[in-house]
């Protein structure tokens, strides 16, 4: 019989491994911010009303173009219906248009909290300097 102990799965050591790096930026959001960006733009209810409403009126064109109707009832609803959605679905679009750059101020603006590191873009542009001149200037052997 052996007296050496057995481990469990709980009682092993974990391994943990780290790769470091330079910096690490970390943004503060306030609450509503963290609400716009979890349930998206409001404006993309717009975008899919418009869709529909541009997609039902063109139907309708087309079937004033092509279809004869019996009934000036039925030819003057499509025809309601047609004006209605161009106009509704325009309309929509364009407010679509209006708000849809919403989510990407509010990230602008979370990013902009925390100005720009010159140092690092200083050594950025010095590397950048570097390699180019490497490359425009390979040494012969």
């Amino acid at each position: 019989m052996s007296t050496q102990p057995k481990y469990t799965d709980a009682d092993k050591s974990l391994r943990v491994r780290r790769g470091r790096v330079d910096s690490v930026d970390l943004y503060e959001i306030k609450e509503n911010e963290l609400e716009i960006l979890e349930h998206g733009e409001p404006s993309n209810i717009y975008l899919n009303f418009s869709i529909f409403l541009l997609s039902i009126a063109s139907s309708c064109i087309l079937a004033l173009c092509t279809a004869t109707f019996k009934s000036d009832l039925t030819k003057y609803s499509f025809l309601f219906v047609s004006i209605l959605g161009i106009i509704i679905g325009l309309l929509l679009l364009l407010l679509w248009l209006k708000g849809r750059k919403s989510i990407k101020s509010i990230i602008k603006k979370i990013r902009e909290r925390i100005p720009p590191d010159y140092d690092c873009l200083e050594e950025d542009a010095v590397s950048e300097k570097n390699a180019k001149i490497i490359i425009s200037n390979p040494s012969k052997k």
